[in-house]
């Protein structure tokens, strides 16, 4: 059993008009080796779009929580270096 997998999953298809739309999430495992424990991380990925007339168009999704997630993060760090820099006792 892998420590560590990525897969793809398709939701329920919703029909929206003449149009099907599926939900495409992108799903991160990651367990144990002996012990019962680890995470689930869905995101979202894509729209599959299935026109009338039988074509298909994948539509990418944006997730901007994940963006500000990691902006967050990412400020918090360069703060903290920041503050130690201007705060350090020689």
């Amino acid at each position: 059993m892998a420590i560590l997998q990525t897969d793809t999953k398709t939701g329920e298809a919703i029909k929206v008009g003449d149009f099907q739309l599926t939900p495409l999430t992108r799903v991160l495992k990651v367990q144990g080796r002996y012990h019962h424990f680890g995470f689930v991380w869905n995101r979202p990925k894509a729209i599959l779009v299935r026109k009338p007339d039988g074509q298909e168009q994948i539509m990418p999704v944006t997730d901007f929580s994940r963006i500000a997630i990691w902006s967050i993060l990412a400020g918090g760090l360069l703060g903290t270096i920041l503050v130690s820099l201007l705060f350090w006792k020689k």
